[in-house]
C-alpha cells in the first residue's frame, strides 16, 4: 500500500479546496449583501399611517372602534401612528376611518400585458379586484393569445365567474391586440397600449402570472411611495409554489445562485450608483415620470425592458426604491426546466457582451461551489475504505484523507442551508435539496450553451420567450425578434 504523504496530490488538493471556501465565500456574501440591504414590505409588520395620511386620533385610546391599534405615540407632537394589518374595513363604524384613510389616494391605472396566460389570468385580475383601494382601474392587455386568455378576461368582465360576486368589474377594462410592430417586443407593445388607454396619475405595471396574496398590496405600496416621495417603487415577489418535478430541482438552485449574474441589488437603492432595473411583475411609477422617460416606445425592442427602463429612470435623476413584499404577492418566474433554460440565455445574453470576463469567472464560482465538494465527498469517502472507486490505482494516507472528509463537509452543508432556504420559499419538498449537484450541472451546461454560440459566432441560439424567438446579436448589442 503506498501513501502519498506530502506528494503532489495533497497540495493540489489543499489549492482546490481553497478555491472552494473562496467561491462559497462570494456566493454568501454576494446573496447576504443583496438580501439584507433591501426594505421588506409586509403585512404581518403594518405601516405607519398617521402621519402620511393626517389622520385625527386620540392619542389617550389603545383602538379606534376596536380594530386599529395603536403602534406609536409621540406626544411631542401629538402624532399618532396606527397598525394597518389590524384594519376591518367592513366594520360599519370604521366607515369615518375608512374614510379618513383613503382621502387623497391617487389614482392607480393597473396595467397587465397577457399572452397565453389562461392558467394566470383568472387568479390574477380576481385577486386585483379584490384590492381594498378606492380609486383603481385594472386594464388587461390580450397580446395575440392563441389560447383562452382574452375569453377568461371578458367572462369576468360580465361576471360569468361566482368568485367575481361583489368585485368592481366595472373597473376592467380589456384591450385586445392583433399583431404588432415588427421593432417591438410583444411585451413592450401591450404595455404601452395599456398605457395609452390608462387614465390614472400612477401606474402600476404587472405580470399576468402574479397572484396579490393581500387585499391591502395597492395601500400598503401606494402609502409607502407617499411617505418616501418615491418617483419609482418596484418590488421583489415572494415564489409561487412549484408543481413541476423537474423545475423543483433545479429553480431553487438557479434562484439561490442567480445573483451572481444580476446587478447588485443593494445599488438599486442608493442614488449615488448607476445601476438600476425594475422587477417587470410589480413597479409603481407616477404618470409625468413614465411619459418624461419616453415611456416603452424608448425601450421599444428590449427582451428585457423593467431593467431598460430602470436605467433610464435613474439617469434621469428620479427617486427609484427597491422592496421586498414579502407574501404579499407571489409570481413564478419559470415554471418548467424548458422555460428556464430559455431564461438563462435570456439573462446572460446581454451580460457576456458587458462583460464575458465576469460571466466566465462566476460559472468557474459555481462549479467551485455548488458541483465540486460533492464530487470530491464520495471519492475521499471511499479513499478512506481503501476502495477508491473513481481511481483504483490511488491510495490516499487515512489522517490526509479524513481531514479534507471533513474540510468537505463544511461547503456541502452550507450549500445544502443556502439551497434549502429557496426550496422553503417555494414549498417544495426538503428531500429535493439532495439533488443540488444535478441542478449545479444542469445550469452549468444551459448558460455554457447560451453564451459560446454568442461569444463565437455573434450570436445566440434562439430564445423562446412568452411563444416568440428571439436572438441576441452581438453587432446590435441587442435581441432581433
Amino acid at each position: 500500500m503506498v501513501y502519498f504523504l506530502n506528494s503532489n496530490i495533497e497540495i493540489p488538493l489543499l489549492l482546490l479546496y481553497v478555491l472552494v471556501i473562496s467561491s462559497l465565500s462570494f456566493l454568501l456574501a454576494s446573496s447576504f449583501r443583496s438580501r439584507l440591504s433591501i426594505p421588506i414590505i409586509e403585512r404581518q409588520s403594518g405601516y405607519f399611517l398617521g402621519q402620511s395620511l393626517n389622520l385625527e386620533v386620540n392619542n389617550d385610546q389603545s383602538y379606534i372602534n376596536g380594530k386599529y391599534q395603536i403602534l406609536n405615540k409621540d406626544h411631542s407632537n401629538n402624532k399618532t401612528y396606527t397598525f394597518l394589518s389590524n384594519y376591518n374595513s367592513e366594520n360599519e363604524n370604521n366607515i369615518y376611518v375608512k374614510n379618513s384613510l383613503f382621502k387623497d389616494l391617487p389614482f392607480i391605472s393597473i396595467i397587465i400585458p397577457a399572452r397565453n396566460e389562461e392558467k394566470h389570468i383568472k387568479k390574477c385580475l380576481l385577486s386585483l379586484l379584490s384590492q381594498e383601494y378606492p380609486n383603481f382601474e385594472v386594464i388587461a392587455v390580450n397580446d395575440n393569445s392563441s389560447d383562452n386568455t382574452l375569453k377568461i378576461m371578458e367572462d369576468i368582465k360580465n361576471n360569468k365567474y361566482y368568485k367575481t360576486i361583489g368585485l368592481s368589474s366595472e373597473k376592467l377594462k380589456i384591450i385586445s391586440l392583433n399583431g404588432k410592430p415588427e421593432n417591438w417586443t410583444g411585451k413592450t407593445w401591450a404595455s404601452q397600449n395599456g398605457y395609452i388607454h390608462s387614465n390614472g396619475s400612477i401606474l402600476l405595471f404587472t405580470d399576468a402570472d402574479t397572484y396579490y396574496a393581500k387585499k391591502d398590496v395597492l395601500l400598503q405600496t401606494v402609502l409607502y411611495m407617499k411617505n418616501k416621495n418615491l418617483d419609482v417603487l418596484t418590488g421583489i415577489p415572494s415564489p409561487e409554489k412549484l408543481d413541476n418535478f423537474w423545475a423543483k430541482i433545479a429553480i431553487p438552485l438557479w434562484d439561490s445562485i442567480s445573483v451572481l449574474f444580476g446587478v447588485d441589488s443593494a445599488d438599486v437603492n442608493n442614488p449615488q450608483s448607476k445601476i438600476a432595473y425594475l422587477i417587470g411583475c410589480f413597479f409603481l411609477i407616477k404618470k409625468e415620470v413614465f411619459i418624461d422617460i419616453g415611456t416603452f416606445e424608448s425601450v421599444h425592442d428590449a427582451i428585457q425592458e423593467d431593467k431598460a427602463l430602470g436605467v433610464i429612470v435613474k439617469k434621469r435623476g428620479y427617486k427609484i426604491k427597491l422592496v421586498r413584499l414579502k407574501e404579499m404577492i407571489y409570481t413564478l418566474w419559470v415554471d418548467d426546466l424548458t422555460t428556464l433554460w430559455h431564461g438563462i440565455g435570456r439573462t446572460l445574453a446581454p451580460l457576456v457582451m458587458k462583460n464575458r470576463i465576469k460571466v466566465i469567472l462566476n460559472l468557474l464560482i459555481i462549479f467551485f461551489a455548488s458541483v465540486l465538494p460533492f464530487i470530491l465527498f464520495p471519492i475521499l469517502l471511499s479513499a478512506s475504505f481503501d476502495k477508491l472507486l473513481f481511481f483504483p490505482t490511488l491510495k490516499i494516507s487515512f489522517n490526509f484523507n479524513l481531514f479534507f472528509m471533513l474540510l468537505d463537509l463544511i461547503p456541502c452543508g452550507i450549500m445544502f442551508i443556502l439551497v434549502s432556504r429557496k426550496y422553503k420559499e417555494y414549498r417544495t419538498e426538503p428531500l429535493f435539496s439532495l439533488t443540488i449537484i444535478f441542478a449545479s450541472i444542469f445550469v452549468i451546461i444551459a448558460c455554457i450553451y447560451n453564451i459560446v454560440p454568442l461569444i463565437i459566432f455573434g450570436n445566440t441560439k434562439p430564445i423562446l420567450w412568452q411563444g416568440r424567438k428571439y436572438i441576441y446579436n452581438k453587432k446590435q448589442e441587442g435581441f432581433t425578434i
